[in-house]
């Protein structure tokens, strides 16, 4: 039988808060539905409404969505911010098992700064461990990771534990995917211990279902692990926990590979159909990948697998595209945000004003005697009222400005997208795919899938950096290699070198590691190196350095280019704002967005021209351990043509 490699997955943990521990959740809900129409309290009613709602993600998402909406419909209307900040949690949940992670990202951040304003430690640590959650299903195992340690820290100085044993869960599964991953055994015990004590079953259950999981990751046979697979799947149909029963089936299709591939397929098509049933359109594509990674290596291949190769297709293209829509309307409806509070605050500003007459006014009919103190007063509050008018201009102009900057940020975006879409398109105009050869198509293919590759990395770095500037979430920096970041930079540009025949030498040492993030990393890299090919004459060169600082702790990256130069008059505006309107084709913008990641992963970017003729494009970042000295390595010419 052919080995088949199983694929990490992360079991999606959400506490349910606020309700005695669960042995039979489709009671509960019928007993809390059956309370909603004796309410009259509008609190006791939104935090009942978010109660079901975080129910209903172990078994119905579209349930989940409704409740969560009503709650957070309701607590928004009664100024309830506590009902407001846990209706956010629920349909955080509902977005991240949508595949949404734009609204998903928004609802948590919302989430956790409410209850952050409300002090209320507990919920803080909930939502700590819901954002690792989210962090887990885009495959960021590094920030996972810091938010669970930092959950974990949360949960200790807690007088009620209950969170604690799904924090250590979660911390659990993760670190059993890491590389070298630790003896996760003592925090997979402290949790059933922390469960058996709170008499939480629900807990219990799915302490086991990691438990048996990490068995299987490290090593220890499936035989031995499928009869306690088997009992938890038979816990979780029992309690109407539909999410964890669908996971537990594809589970189980894991373990039985080695031992049953018929097996194994009979136990992803039910976890397929499940989740499909449920709604949790990510663990219903999860699976049926599993299944056509499986169905792939049989010989011959069975039909089925064609089958699920047309629907993951058609999936992919609508979550790709729902993505898009969703990262255009969200960054939209933030700047849109953003002019609503500009108005709120000019009108605040009338008022403030209209005020301040009227108290003029009373002031003024005192009296004679009062007429001296009363113009000293008049004076004060006018320089106050023309202070608060300035600034209030000041901040207008700046959201003015961010406004454009923004639109001209959705420009970058859709034409990095629109290249290889472009180029598709192209080959199915006149037939041009009918006249190639099957060498010839090949290679259009491999450039068109290079050239779409690459333009989902630069998208990912905008969107990366899109998340830092607008929702808020925390900068958490990975080791990343320079010289691949570099390379697949190079490998961008290629083709436009070699066509204007420019040589670029590559002189970056193999033993720096950056604390970076790789995505905004490829987008600087990329685009200085393009502005570089641009300006360069035919036949000319480049010359891409690396050095460390004299602590060692800072990385110094040259791209130099032998082009006319950047005009005195443009080079002290290079990377500010005001420049953008002078530039044209997007690169103003492109260089400021690249000093802004450079800044957010605690760097420096400048620019200088070289005394031989050209320029020279410097950035600094930090490495991950500070370094001695780097020997130098070896020329590389990247791109040569006669």
């Amino acid at each position: 039988m052919t080995e088949l490699v199983r694929k990490p997955v992360y079991i999606v943990l959400l506490i349910i808060t606020g309700i005695a521990p669960l042995k039979a959740q489709i009671k509960d809900i019928t007993e809390l539905k059956a309370r909603i129409p004796a309410l009259r309290d509008s609190m006791e009613r939104a935090a009942l409404y978010a109660q079901l709602g975080m129910l209903y993600t172990n078994r119905s998402l579209d349930s989940c969505y409704y409740f969560g909406a009503r709650a957070l419909d309701l607590a928004k209307r009664i100024n309830d911010k506590t009902g407001e900040a846990e209706a956010l949690n629920v349909l955080a949940f509902y977005y991240m098992e949508r595949g949404n992670p734009y609204l998903a990202y928004k609802y948590i951040n919302e989430s956790l700064a409410l209850f952050e304003q409300l002090g209320n430690k507990p919920k803080i640590c909930e939502v700590t461990m819901n954002i690792g959650v989210l962090l887990s299903q885009e495959g960021k195992l590094d920030q996972t990771l810091a938010q669970y340690e930092k959950a974990r820290d949360l949960s200790k100085n807690l007088v009620q534990d209950s969170i604690r044993p799904l924090v250590l869960i979660n911390l659990a599964q993760a670190q059993s995917f890491t590389p070298n991953p630790p003896d996760v055994t003592p925090l997979l015990d402290e949790a059933e211990q922390l469960a058996k004590k709170q008499g939480n079953e629900r807990f219990l259950i799915v302490a086991r279902m990691a438990r048996n999981v990490t068995r299987l990751h490290s090593g220890i046979p499936p035989g031995d692990i499928i009869p306690d697979q088997h009992a938890v799947i038979e816990e979780t149909k029992a309690n109407g926990y539909e999410y964890f029963t669908a996971l537990a089936y594809l589970e189980m299709g894991n373990m039985y590979l080695p031992i049953s591939l018929d097996s194994a397929l009979r136990y992803f098509d039910m976890a397929i159909n499940l989740a499909e049933t449920t709604g949790y359109k990510g663990l219903h594509f999860h699976a049926m990948a599993q299944a056509y990674d499986v169905l792939t290596h049989m010989q011959p291949i069975p039909p089925q697998a064609d089958l699920y190769s047309r629907r993951l297709l058609e999936l992919s293209k609508e979550k790709e595209l729902e993505n898009q829509k969703t990262g255009m309307d969200f960054l939209q409806l933030a700047l849109k945000e953003q002019e609503v509070a500009a108005e709120e605050a000019k009108l605040q500003s009338r008022r403030l004003l209209a005020t301040s007459m009227v108290v003029i006014c009373l002031l003024a009919s005192v009296g004679s005697i009062l007429v001296l103190r009363q113009y000293r007063k008049q004076r004060k509050l006018a320089c106050y009222l023309k202070d608060s008018n300035d600034k209030l201009e000041a901040k207008n102009l700046q959201l003015e400005d961010n406004d454009t900057f923004h639109q001209k940020l959705i420009s970058i975006m859709s034409h990095d997208l629109r290249q290889p879409l472009s180029s598709m398109l192209m080959l199915g105009d006149g037939g041009m795919v009918e006249h190639m050869s099957d060498a010839q198509r090949q290679y259009v293919f491999d450039q068109i899938s290079l050239s779409a590759k690459t333009s989902l990395q630069a998208m990912d770095g905008l969107v990366h950096w899109m998340k830092l500037n607008t929702i808020g979430l925390a900068y958490t920096p990975s080791v990343v290699s320079l010289r691949d970041n570099m390379l697949t930079a190079l490998d961008y540009n290629r083709t436009v070198a070699d066509q204007k025949g420019i040589a670029i030498m590559d002189f970056v040492p193999e033993s720096i590691e950056l604390l970076a993030q790789s995505e905004m990393l490829l987008f600087i890299n990329r685009n200085i190196l393009g502005n570089a090919i641009r300006h360069t004459p035919e036949s000319g060169q480049i010359i891409v350095t690396a050095n460390m600082d004299p602590e060692g702790r800072q990385a110094i990256v040259r791209i130099s280019d032998s082009g006319g130069g950047i005009s005195e008059e443009v080079l002290p505006k290079l990377f500010n704002k005001e420049r953008s309107e002078m530039a044209s084709g997007g690169s103003g913008l492109a260089l400021i967005v690249c000093r802004e990641m450079i800044e957010k992963m605690n760097g420096r970017i400048w620019a200088a021209n070289n005394p031989e003729g050209g320029a020279s494009f410097y950035y600094s970042l930090p490495v991950s351990s500070p370094l001695a000295e780097n020997a130098a390595p070896d020329a590389t010419t990247i791109s040569v043509s006669p």
